[in-house]
This record gives C-alpha cells, sequence and structure tokens, in this order.
C-alpha cells in the first residue's frame, strides 16, 4: 500500500470515529450525594426546639460535615453528658503512660458509660482530674467548657461536645478505640431514649451519651450521639433545662431528632 493511499485511510478513520462516534458513547452521570440532614429537616428541628417550653440548644453535623447549631454556645451544667469526656480522658492517660486497663479500670467505664453510674465516675475523675479535662477540650478545639472541683458541675455546650463525637477516632488513642465504641454503644435500653431510639428505627448505629439532674430552673435532660450508617456519619448534640418533667425533656430531644432523621 503507498503512503499516500495510508494517509487518507488515517484520515477517513478519525472523521469516521470524531464527533459522531464520540456522542455515540453512553455518558455516565456523576451521582451526586445528598447531604443528610438536609437544611430544610435542620430547620424543621430548629422550629421545633424553638416552640418548646425550658433552655434548648442543639448541634448537628451533617453527613458532609457541614455544622448547623441553634443556641449552640449556650453553656449548660453537664450532668453525666461529661463522662463520655472523662471515659476518653482516663484511657488517653493510660495510653500515654503505657499502663494497660485493669479489671477495676473495665468494670468502673462499664458501670460509668453503660449505666451512667456515678459513683464509678467518681473513681475515675479522681485520677483524672480536671487536668486531663481541660487537656482533651484544648485538643479538640472546645471554646466554652469548664470544670471545677467535680465532674458533674462541669459546664459544656452543645458545640463542644459536637467536636468530641465527630473526632471521636482521632480523641482517643487507636489502642482504646473498639473499646470506647462498644461501651458508648451498649448504653443499657432505659437509658437509650431520645436519639437513640429515633435513630436506631432508621437504621443508624449509635454512640451516645445522656444527662439528668434537677437545678434551680427545673429538670435538666441532656443527650450527645454519633451516628453511623453505610459509610454517613451524622452527630447530634441536645441539651435543655428547666423542662417540666424528665419525660418533657426527653420528649424535646426526641422531637428534634424526629425532625432531623425523618
Amino acid at each position: 500500500m503507498s503512503r499516500s493511499r495510508l494517509l487518507l485511510l488515517v484520515v477517513l478513520g478519525v472523521a469516521l470515529c470524531g464527533p459522531a462516534a464520540l456522542a455515540s458513547k453512553p455518558r455516565h452521570k456523576r451521582r451526586v450525594t445528598l447531604a443528610f440532614p438536609s437544611p430544610a429537616q435542620v430547620a424543621a428541628a430548629k422550629r421545633y426546639a424553638g416552640s418548646r417550653a425550658g433552655i434548648v440548644s442543639f448541634t448537628v453535623v451533617d453527613s458532609r460535615g457541614k455544622r448547623y447549631s441553634f443556641g449552640g454556645d449556650r453553656q449548660f451544667v453537664s450532668a453525666s453528658v461529661v463522662k463520655a469526656m472523662l471515659m476518653t480522658s482516663f484511657l488517653d492517660m493510660k495510653a500515654v503512660e503505657h499502663e494497660p486497663l485493669s479489671s477495676t479500670d473495665r468494670f468502673e467505664l462499664h458501670a460509668m458509660i453503660t449505666l451512667s453510674d456515678n459513683t464509678a465516675a467518681d473513681e475515675i475523675y479522681y485520677q483524672v482530674g480536671d487536668g486531663h479535662l481541660y487537656n482533651l477540650a484544648r485538643r479538640l478545639g472546645m471554646r466554652h467548657f469548664s470544670v471545677h472541683g467535680y465532674w458533674a458541675n462541669a459546664e459544656l455546650t452543645t458545640n463542644d461536645q459536637a467536636l468530641l463525637m465527630e473526632n471521636l477516632s482521632q480523641a482517643i488513642f487507636p489502642h482504646y478505640y473498639a473499646y470506647a465504641r462498644s461501651l458508648l454503644s451498649s448504653v443499657v435500653s432505659w437509658e437509650s431514649w431520645g436519639i437513640p431510639e429515633v435513630a436506631r428505627s432508621h437504621g443508624w448505629k449509635v454512640f451516645f451519651k445522656g444527662g439528668w439532674r434537677g437545678t434551680d430552673r427545673g429538670q435538666l435532660i441532656h443527650q450527645v450521639a454519633r451516628l453511623e450508617r453505610r459509610g454517613q456519619v451524622v452527630v447530634i448534640c441536645v441539651l435543655t433545662d428547666g423542662d417540666s418533667s424528665s419525660s418533657y425533656g426527653q420528649e424535646t430531644i426526641r422531637g428534634i431528632a424526629q425532625k432531623l432523621l425523618r
């Protein structure tokens, strides 16, 4: 075949396989993953929170990592919610000191998280102290955390607690991460109202801690949670005070979760 004839065939081939051929190839649409909860769901949760009696704050971190809050920098007395920080600080202290967990350590951590046992929390706090809690708060970038002399009197915000739940794998040393998750996902059924009650019905795995106590305003009911489902992570933290009863505060948290997770 002559060189000129070969060149002509190449030119014809390019012409035949040009734009028309490209146009005939199937186009693959890029899959768009929407953020969850949606901005509309967050707005509905804010309207609901604003309609409730007492003082209500919440922070949600959606599946893309965007943060929304309703009074997210308002400080509340922590009650038992701070036990998640106590656990994290204690495990980090043990890891830094290269000291394995004793059977007593495991017993107290299990009682403190899954049963919200205050005596166990006292024992953990006496070893951790305010210093380790402040170190954890600084490491995570918490801006409004404070504690002086006793764990139950710590003050915190939903924005700060969302940092803990969102960055749980960075907050806890890798050696103890699976153990910490097992505790936070094994809270007893009678304390699993609110966020876990709603989230589990929608197929989410829930890692959480709640808190409750009386105050001069009424009842204080809190819950902070990390939700995981099919590669998605959502964080919901709700703090309330001035509730007329424990059941009213629990219903407030449940209602916010329903608006966000419907």
